[in-house]
């Protein structure tokens, strides 16, 4: 590191409030004359981590984990960035202005400032033309989107022209191969010339978490225009994987009610905000991922997951669930009526929150969605049936890899919903789990592989092309059996068997 940078980081590190800048991604308490939180390095359940201003240099220290650092190495670990960006995100927060650094440090840097300042170039573009056009300006007000929600998102417009920003950087080279790599340009095939990636559109700009504009997302003004919505393309500042809509503005109000509500649309997030229901996001027109999980279980303690009630968000539903079911937040599912979105629903924060609060956790939601799929769950064997196969798909989920007191508490949900005993849960989902190891490949003795040994076990996604090997009957008999003894007690168990003969 030049004596340079080293200069400009002991001026911003001096200038940083530590406690305020760990605060605005988890939450703080103050305990005599230091602050603790909860560790976000590690699965701590409890405020591992102390934070120290009262000494000669202020710092952070995990008790549990040993993480420890400066300001600097919080934000590297924390958003996964480089120290160079760390220095300038702080540099920026303090107001220092950065010396000059070596040409080395600035190439290290170049790619990511010219794509940050292109895509906030252009979000100022869009809004400007949305400005100058009432006809849209009237488009998203009958839509419900009012004046305040239009600057609080940056929303903008973009015109119909195929050259809309194209013609503002024709004599710029750098600047439209920069455009380019941003996604916000387009060159036509077999050509040097260019066109605007979004064309006719209400552009809905997608920042970082620190607000800082990242890509965007564009809406269809005209119903028969096809997609209805364009994302910007990963660029090295915007993966879609890791990236919530609304959540630079959401995270305040999901510390201050340790709760976060995850829609599906732009719109939906605005709704939400303009009644003053805050602690919203949305995914990008991708499925949630475990990076998305990750972010907002640092951030609080419960997340509610809102989709659609057709089949395509039941779906959704589900895969959601896999991704949350074995982290340490709390999960909810609100299924809102077919046809209806929170934009629908959102007239005022009551009853926006009447919607949210009727949501049903994880457990119950796949009990509910495997006893639908399930006919006769009212006799003994298909009632028997139905909760073998509500326990292998907790198994499945990983109820077993449960965190810390989540797993006994999950156990107890479970023992509330079968209206059964929690040690006989324990006891079957032990069973269960034992009787189904995971398939292996299995070895088949040729000359060429009789003195190989076995090959490992494969990933989960490798295995759905590998034969089940078969259970015996008097196995699968066993097993009904006994799941009938633990719902019905030892004198109905030989029904079970008689009517599934």
């Amino acid at each position: 590191m030049s004596n340079v940078m080293m200069d400009d980081k002991e001026r911003v590190r001096e200038a940083v409030d530590l406690v305020e800048l760990i605060s605005d991604y988890i939450p703080v308490q103050a305990k005599g004359q230091e602050w603790v939180c909860v560790c976000p390095f590690h699965d701590d359940h409890k405020p591992s981590m102390c934070i120290v201003t009262h000494r000669e240099r202020a710092f952070y220290k995990c008790f549990s984990c040993d993480e420890s650092g400066d300001c600097f190495s919080f934000l590297q670990k924390f958003l996964n960035i480089g120290f160079v960006d760390a220095l300038k995100m702080l540099a920026e927060r303090t107001g220092i202005e950065l010396t000059n650094r070596t040409p080395q440090d600035k190439d290290a840097q170049s790619k990511r400032d010219k794509l940050r300042k292109a895509v906030s170039w252009s979000m100022e573009q869009y809004k400007g033309a949305l400005s100058n056009d009432e006809a849209v300006c009237s488009t998203l007000a009958e839509r419900g989107i009012n004046k305040e929600s239009i600057e609080t998102f940056s929303i903008g417009f973009a015109p119909e022209a195929w050259t809309f920003l194209a013609d503002k950087l024709w004599n710029a080279s750098d600047r439209i191969e920069t455009a380019s790599d941003a996604g916000l340009l387009k060159k036509k095939a077999g050509t040097n010339r260019v066109y605007d990636a979004f064309r006719n559109r209400i552009i809905f700009p997608i920042h970082d978490d620190t607000g800082n504009p990242i890509a965007f997302g564009g809406r269809r003004i005209n119903e028969e225009d096809e997609p209805k919505y364009i994302n910007s393309p990963e660029t090295e500042i915007f993966h879609k994987s890791k990236t919530l809509y609304g959540f630079d503005l959401a995270r305040r109000a999901m510390q201050t009610e340790n709760k976060v509500i995850v829609v599906e649309g732009y719109t939906d997030v605005i709704a939400c905000h303009q009644v003053g229901v805050k602690n919203v996001v949305a995914t990008l027109g991708t499925s949630l991922t475990p990076q998305h999980a990750q972010k907002l279980s640092r951030m609080c303690e419960e997340v509610i997951l809102v989709f659609d009630g057709d089949e395509a968000g039941q779906r959704a539903a589900d895969r959601a669930v896999e991704i949350f079911f074995a982290k340490e937040i709390d999960v909810s599912i609100c299924v809102l009526p077919e046809g209806k979105d929170p934009a629908d629903v959102a007239t005022d924060a009551e009853s926006l929150r009447e919607h949210f609060a009727a949501a049903v956790d994880a457990i119950a939601y796949k009990f509910t969605r495997i006893e639908a799929k399930l006919k006769n769950t009212d006799t003994i064997s298909g009632r028997t049936k139905m909760v073998a196969t509500f326990l292998d798909e907790l198994i499945r989920l990983g109820i077993a890899k449960l965190p810390g007191i989540k797993k006994p508490l999950v156990h107890e949900r479970i023992a509330r919903l079968l209206k059964i005993p929690m040690e006989q849960v324990q006891s079957h989902l032990q069973a269960r789990a034992q009787s189904s190891p995971p398939r292996r490949v299995h070895k088949v003795e040729t000359p060429e592989n009789a003195y190989k040994e076995e090959m490992p076990l494969l990933q989960e996604e490798e295995r759905d092309d590998l034969p089940v090997v078969p259970v015996p009957r008097n196995r699968k008999l066993a097993e009904c059996e006994f799941l009938s003894v633990l719902l019905y007690g030892p004198t109905q168990a030989s029904a079970i068997l008689r009517e599934s003969d």
